[in-house]
């Protein structure tokens, strides 16, 4: 009767498949985090069990037997699919959370306020928000989904329109009645005008964009209060600090809540439009395409409020 069958074991059978790929016992040595000796030695007590040599051995280099060459292909394709197994596990184990980018303000004026519906019908996946007008990092561990302003086109992105986007005129409701009432564009020469400028660009280009729209040429489109961030010139304007030209997604919810007014009638639409993008390999994460999704639904719900 033949003795049982002894299954090698592993650390050999990985110190082979390394060494076999690299044709180096060096570079194993270097990946698996041991010495070159340890490999050696590992391999050896492999060729022992199997009873056949693996490597031909010389000075200068190794070179695969014919058994060798027999077994790494099979040994590669294993690892490889262990290797993935063993991932796939780490995913699901701490994948319950998304990471979305956004921008400061639509942050705090559209996203934040809705996600309280989010979290009740996905209660096991949390939202981290990234605000930030930088470039979102999609990497492995960064960033899985973002929402940005422009034009659509991102190299190397799933772009998703979530809302159109246009210029219109907001106050605090204080300014509807009064001495200083708004009834008309004209009106604006009686009061402040605040601007939303990024470091770099011209305060009043956004603003005198909208008074040649509503023809009206003699207002000095560069006056009044300048803030580098929409949500604080949101929050001067419902103050009654002056009058806002702003992006109207990020205003609704305050005009819906009667916290800001719309003076007048007009809006100017923008070119540039809201989007959601993502890598493809992120979307295939059934919580980020629900969440994608979940941003669309709140989109659809606001166009037709």
């Amino acid at each position: 009767m033949s003795a049982p069958y002894s299954f090698p074991p592993l650390n050999g059978l990985r110190a082979f498949e390394a060494a076999a790929r690299h044709m180096s016992f060096q570079n194993a040595a270097e990946e698996l985090h041991v010495t070159p000796g340890a490999i050696s030695q590992q391999i050896k007590k492999l060729e022992d069990i199997l009873q056949a040599p693996l490597f031909h051995r010389d000075s200068r280099a190794v070179t695969l037997t014919e058994a060798g060459r027999l077994l790494q292909p099979g040994l590669s394709s294993g690892f490889e699919s262990l290797d993935d197994a063993v991932q796939q596990l780490k995913q699901a184990a701490e994948h319950q959370h998304i990471t979305i980018s956004v921008t400061p303000s639509f942050a705090a004026k559209w996203l934040v306020p809705r996600l309280e519906k989010w979290t009740t019908r996905y209660p096991d996946v949390d939202i981290r928000i990234s605000a930030s007008l930088g470039l979102a990092n999609f990497g492995p561990d960064g960033v899985d989904l973002g929402v940005r302003f422009g034009s659509g086109n991102y190299d190397g992105l799933a772009s998703s329109l979530l809302l159109k986007e246009s210029f219109v005129v907001v106050c605090s409701p204080i300014f509807i009645d009064g001495s200083k009432s708004i009834a008309a564009p004209e009106d604006l020469r009686n009061h402040t005008l605040i601007h939303v400028a990024a470091s770099g660009t011209t305060p009043g280009t956004d603003w005198q964009e909208w008074l040649k729209t509503a023809g009206i040429e003699d207002i000095d489109a560069s006056r009044g209060l300048v803030f580098d961030d929409t949500a604080v010139a949101i929050l001067a304007a419902i103050g009654g600090q002056g009058v806002l030209l702003s992006r109207r997604a990020l205003v609704e919810d305050d005009i819906a809540a009667g916290r800001l007014a719309l003076p007048f009638d007009l809006d100017l639409p923008l070119e540039f439009a809201w989007h959601i993008v993502a890598p493809e390999d992120k979307l295939k994460r059934p919580e980020v395409s629900a969440f994608s999704d979940w941003l669309l639904s709140e989109a659809q719900i606001e166009e037709t409020e």
